[in-house]
């Protein structure tokens, strides 16, 4: 493979709830249980896969079944490498750029992970061709549009990992519902409301709950995800390219590319989150803290930003919002979720999560036989994901799952394995009750809204920073130096914010503006 020269982006994660913890060593299983071929037989193909994980209780355990189904399948074998996600993006793009051996590998179009520059690259396979003769029922059951969303070129250079959530969005937040009675706080007004006028609404909200119960975090912030730069739809924008690089358009609005970082919007929460920082809403450590998910599992969040729609006002009961993130086990932090924003398919909704292939890869259609397997067959995806019935989880006497703690755990990690979605919405660990049935139910509503939902008007482009690489390069310096204190208000904006809008205008962001823009209107004429 060719050695690429590597454009360091920085960017603030859209799923940070997911996030593994930081700072431990890659870990990586293939199972030791597949047999060597008998003679005339086919040499069992070796699959690297590289993903973000933390650590996994019984891992070797679990893996070593795992490919005692894909041998039997497709004579193969998965050595899942696991890697910190503080240093998953940092890791591949140095792989890539040095040419190391690798198969497949979770990719993205944020965190750094560069899906759109790797692809333009020649890093990633070209899986156009290959896809539909491979594997037909990954290409087959999602929506076909969502492929745009992982071209280069017009070659699809990505499979994408749909999820039984959908891939339309609507975004919101979500509230713990025992501090919400006991303080009265009227949640549902904020339904529909711009982004800040919510927080606006939230901020007492926050004050009154941790009066009360000190122990608490109001609202999570951490140095990887920005609730400004990370969710656009929040603030009625949407990204023209990769969200890492500065050049957004406002959805009312869509024709001209802008600089989201002059935006008012940005300025106002910038203010907000300082006012939050300074009355003890947030944790002081927000602007360097990377793993938050500690947090969550022990249930110490008021409130959070959330995607879950149908939300708390539309679908009363609905169980997957009825706790707060990464708690639903524990069964210690009921929640109710409000949605704000339009409900729309973003234009890197397909490139969120998806999974490359190497081009460099000797085993290329094997890798895209080992996608569709993982992507239909239930057995082998529930057992990767969530561990093996009985051991690593159970069903209680009301048939409500629970994980068994100290067994094996994926650790919310199974989007970026493969697709959650089925027809039949059978991968997944739906409550056998009727808290499962309204899932399901639930589900196939938001499935439906995929085929009808608004689509954004940057679908389908993408676009090449090669023109700007140096500025590119330089703003992300800026800004990962400078977002996650202004995110996280431990720094004044008064002070900070002229000083990082000034920092970016030296770095070149008006020439990456301007180039946006010339490629955005160029692409517009085309189509």
């Amino acid at each position: 493979m060719k050695k690429f020269s590597a454009i360091l982006l920085s960017v603030t994660m859209l799923f940070t709830m997911l996030l593994a913890g930081c700072g431990q060593k890659e870990t990586s299983s293939t199972g030791d249980s597949a047999e060597k071929p008998a003679a005339g037989k086919e040499e069992m193909t070796e699959l690297n896969f590289y993903m973000m994980n933390s650590p996994v209780n019984d891992f070797d355990r679990v893996m070593k079944k795992a490919n005692e189904i894909i041998g039997k399948e497709i004579n193969a074998k998965l050595n899942l490498i696991l890697v910190d996600s503080s240093t998953y993006a940092e890791k591949m793009n140095l792989m890539i750029n040095s040419g190391d051996d690798w198969d497949l590998s979770f990719t993205a179009n944020w965190g750094g992970i560069n899906f759109f520059e790797n692809a333009a690259k020649g890093a990633y396979a070209d899986l156009t061709d290959l896809l539909p003769k491979y594997a037909p029922q990954t290409y087959s059951r999602i929506p076909q549009g969502l492929w745009e969303g992982v071209k280069v070129n017009g070659k699809i250079y990505g499979l994408v990992n749909y999820q039984q959530w959908g891939t339309a969005k609507r975004e919101g937040f979500k509230f713990r519902s025992d501090l919400v009675e006991e303080t009265g706080f009227d949640w549902k007004a904020l339904k529909g409301k711009p982004t800040i006028e919510a927080l606006d609404k939230i901020g007492p909200f926050l004050g009154d709950a941790l009066a009360k119960h000190q122990g608490m975090i109001g609202f999570e912030t951490s140095s990887i995800e920005s609730l400004f730069a990370s969710n656009p739809l929040l603030w009625n924008m949407e990204s023209v390219g990769d969200t890492s690089i500065p050049g957004w358009i406002n959805l009312d609005n869509p024709d001209k590319v802008i600089n989201q970082f002059e935006t008012e919007e940005f300025k106002k929460y910038t203010e907000m989150m300082r006012d939050w920082f300074v009355k003890g809403y947030v944790r002081k450590d927000g602007a360097t803290v990377k793993d938050t998910s500690p947090d969550r599992k022990a249930a110490k969040f008021v409130a959070e930003k959330t995607g879950s729609w149908p939300d708390s006002i539309e679908y009363p009961g609905n169980p997957d919002a009825s706790n707060m993130s990464m708690t639903k086990s524990a069964g210690n932090a009921p929640a109710v979720t409000v949605s704000t924003t339009r409900t729309m398919i973003p234009a890197g909704a397909a490139s969120t999560a998806a999974i490359a292939i190497n081009s460099d890869s000797k085993h290329i259609e094997k890798a895209l036989q080992l996608v569709e397997l993982l992507n239909t067959n239930d057995d082998l995806y529930k057992l990767i994901t969530l561990g093996e019935e009985g051991v690593d989880y159970k069903y209680d006497e009301n048939g409500k799952f629970t994980m068994i703690e100290g067994k094996y755990n994926f650790n919310f990690n199974e989007w970026q394995l493969g697709q959650s979605y089925s027809p039949n919405f059978t991968r997944t660990n739906y409550d056998k009750n009727k808290d499962g049935e309204i899932q399901q139910a639930t589900q196939k509503l938001i499935y439906e809204a995929d085929k009808t939902a608004e689509i954004s008007p940057v679908t389908g482009f993408v676009f090449d920073p090669t023109p700007v690489k140096t500025q590119v390069a330089n703003c992300a310096a800026v800004t990962s130096e400078m977002i996650p204190a202004l995110s996280s208000g431990s720094v004044d904006p008064a002070k900070t914010l002229p000083e990082f809008l000034k920092r970016l205008k030296t770095a070149g962001v008006d020439d990456i503006i301007k180039e946006k823009q010339a490629q955005y209107d160029a692409w517009k004429a085309k189509k």
